[in-house]
């Protein structure tokens, strides 16, 4: 007799229990039937009653070992926290075993358990189940939550880094010991949809009547179980538990899934046993008086048949080996290495199919299997709505038996919209074709005053700096272009590009014009508060050489503001609309840096002392009119508009900064307006003027021709 020990939780009188150790018996019956396997032995089971409890099932192996007769493998038990009890203290028995239904990735240790197989799907194979399941709906972010005791929390790791292996996001990895609370806020905080959970039945109700409660459930939510949980698992009388049963339902139906192994396989290929999976599931049915399968069997059924054979197969190949050695199996002890090395290195070469499927444990001692996807759909329902094969990698869904309660899958997270709004093309273009516009009025006057440059009225209004004041209005009409400039047309990553453009054009053009006019200014002032009898001449250069270092002043302010603080662009919210899953973002693009405040106050403040000056200036030669200075008038008018018009646009400016069109509109209307009324108030006077000394040319030679006409018809 070859004896093993099968560690099962039930016993016979067990609806569970009877399924399970029947289908061992069948498994070890079929084997000593089989004269190829074993053939000069007979395979017997020794049950031990594991009691679902780790500590309790290696006694029962110790008290096992202790007597009579000799063992020499271990069949099961069937939960994970049980089997890493007895498989770490196995080993030093030299015992190999087999599991039939742990399914933690933690018994993959092969220095932990070095003699470890099994013939249960590993949460590996579930794991990439799901991931099919997830890819398959595009979800990418889930959740992990876990019972602190028992094997879970190893279970819930491994699973991690298999997500993470596969560039999935796993938002929370949470422990729960007694209150879920905080592993539910945690999940809400971090908007996870999509929820993987790990943990005992009483855990499992737990954390679903906390997600009841904080109304974490409804068709945004989709919740994932272990396969083992009986098919009524929210019935409870617990007291402490702060929901009722229908309560509970509410959270998970239509919600939930649950990945477990097929019991059988429904292949046709003939297993070692002559069976096939269907022939296998017949036969329990048969055996239990359940013919029609309404009493229910334990889902691991399929499994202990096969780890049964499994290990009878790897005595059979190892007692091959042993008598070219002329020994046997028989003479197994405890002490001995030699046979349970042959055993385990024949275990590694199995390879078989099963009635659960195709069975193979190069993978760590651990077989690859199917997976079925079940869904809970109504109080006593759960229906397979998915297979995953994953021999291929294939995963096939029936889409006509499962239910999303809005009739379409959640989304795995709420999908931002970020929409960068632009500058309206309503607005920008007539604001680019009016500043196109003054480019052109400027640069025509500037012509103008060229070919004008010889006659006496342009002489006197200094040609030189009037071409500074249209050089200076030129760029500040190209700062509202640069303005325009946005996002959406040089690209959101080049936007700081224009933005430094635009500060620099706007700056250097108000400096140069503005700085030129009040240098006239300054020189009619100088020239009239002249007491002295010395003639007091100031020429053009000696005024453009003032305006370089007023210039000068603008440049070193800002090359130190690039070079300290350099100029970005930051997104700046200005509305958020929420539909079902998905929200809008509407941003826009603003121009700044983190001590942007501190050089704008710089700039300004020097723009200010010029303005402050220039006014100074105009108004102490307010009443200056002399005909060598015959634009004096007007250079006063143009700095009392400038200082009007720039003031007002500051402030506006700085308040509608973040308002994207009312903000464009408002600065580009203000430049415009204050940069051609200037033009207009310095060049205007001048054609004016030059038009009708014309008009009164043209009169005189008109009036002189008469005149010679008369004398000629006078007669002599």
């Amino acid at each position: 007799n070859i004896t093993l020990m099968c560690l099962t939780p039930y016993t016979v009188t067990d609806r569970n229990g009877k399924s399970l150790i029947g289908a061992a018996n069948m498994a070890a019956n079929d084997i000593n039937a089989n004269r190829e396997i074993l053939p000069n032995y007979r395979l017997q089971l020794e049950f031990l009653n594991s009691k679902l409890d780790g500590p309790t099932a290696t006694k029962e192996i110790i008290d096992s070992i202790s007597r009579s007769p000799q063992k020499i493998a271990i069949i099961g038990p069937l939960l994970s926290a049980a089997t890493e009890y007895s498989a770490s203290m196995a080993k030093y028995w030299n015992l190999v075993q087999i599991g039939y239904a742990a399914t933690t990735i933690a018994l993959d240790d092969k220095i932990a358990y070095p003699y470890y197989f099994r013939t249960s799907v590993t949460e590996k194979s579930y794991t990439a189940a799901r991931l099919a399941f997830f890819e398959h709906y595009k979800w990418h972010k889930v959740g992990i939550v876990h019972s602190s005791s028992g094997a879970y929390p190893k279970i819930a790791l491994k699973v991690q880094q298999q997500l993470i292996q596969a560039t999935i996001n796993v938002a929370v990895l949470e422990s729960v010991d007694k209150d879920p609370t905080f592993a539910i806020k945690s999940l809400m905080t971090k908007d996870v949809r999509i929820i993987i959970y790990f943990g005992s039945t009483d855990a499992t109700r737990k954390i679903m009547c906390s997600a009841y409660h904080h109304r974490y459930y409804g068709p945004k939510y989709v919740w994932w179980f272990q396969g083992w949980l009986t098919s009524n698992w929210w019935l409870s009388q617990d007291p402490s538990l702060n929901c009722t049963s229908e309560e509970l339902f509410q959270a998970i139906d239509n919600n939930t899934f649950y990945t477990k192994n097929p019991i059988y396989t429904t292949s046709n290929i003939v297993t070692p046993s002559g069976k096939t999976g269907r022939q296998f599931y017949q036969d329990t049915l048969k055996m239990v008086n359940d013919t029609d399968g309404s009493l229910g069997l334990s889902n691991s059924i399929g499994t202990i048949y096969d780890a049964v054979w499994s290990i009878a197969l790897g005595l059979n190949r190892t007692e091959q080996r042993l008598a070219a050695d002329n020994t046997s199996i028989a003479n197994f002890n405890y002490h001995d290495t030699y046979i349970r090395s042959i055993l385990v290195e024949e275990m590694y070469k199995l390879s078989f199919y099963g009635v659960t499927g195709f069975i193979s444990f190069v993978n760590e001692g651990s077989r690859p299997g199917d997976v079925d996807i079940w869904q809970q759909q109504g109080w006593d329902t759960r229906v397979n709505v998915g297979f995953y094969d994953i021999e291929h990698n294939k995963l096939r869904i029936n889409n006509s038996s499962i239910q999303w309660p809005e009739n379409k899958p959640p989304q795995d997270h709420l999908i931002v919209e970020v929409n960068i709004k632009n500058i309206a093309l309503e607005l920008l273009i007539p604001f680019s074709v009016t500043s196109g516009l003054g480019i052109v009025f400027s640069l025509s006057i500037m012509l103008y005053v060229a070919m004008k440059r010889n006659n006496r009225q342009i002489k006197m209004s200094s040609p030189k700096l009037n071409y500074c004041i249209l050089v200076g209005c030129i760029l500040c009409y190209s700062s509202i272009l640069l303005n325009g400039m946005d996002g959406g047309i040089v690209g959101y990553t080049n936007r700081k590009y224009t933005c430094v453009a635009e500060i620099w054009s706007l700056s250097l053009g108000f400096t140069i014009a503005f700085g030129a006019v009040m240098l006239k200014t300054w020189r009619i002032f100088k020239i009239f508060n002249n007491v002295t009898k010395v003639k007091l001449i100031i020429k053009d250069k000696h005024l453009i050489l003032r305006l370089v270092e007023l210039l000068t002043i603008d440049v070193i302010i800002l090359i130190l503001w690039i070079l300290i603080d350099p100029i970005i662009t930051k997104e700046v919210n200005i509305g958020i609309r929420t539909y079902n899953d998905r929200q809008t973002i509407n941003r826009v693009q603003v121009c700044t840096s983190s001590q942007s405040i501190v050089w704008l106050i710089a700039i300004f403040s020097f723009k200010l002392i010029m303005l402050l000056y220039g006014v100074s200036l105009a108004w102490r030669t307010r009443k200056v009119s002399m005909v060598s200075l015959n634009d004096s008038r007007s250079l006063g008018l143009t700095i009392y508009n400038i200082f009007v018009l720039s003031s007002t646009g500051v402030a506006v400016g700085m308040l509608s900064n973040s308002i994207l069109n009312v903000g464009f509109a408002l600065k580009s209307a203000f430049v415009i307006l204050c940069t051609t009324s200037s033009i207009c108030l310095v060049f205007i006077p001048k054609l004016e003027e030059r038009l009708q000394k014309f008009q009164l040319q043209e009169n005189y030679d008109q009036t002189t021709e008469e005149r010679i006409e008369v004398l000629e018809m006078m007669p002599r």
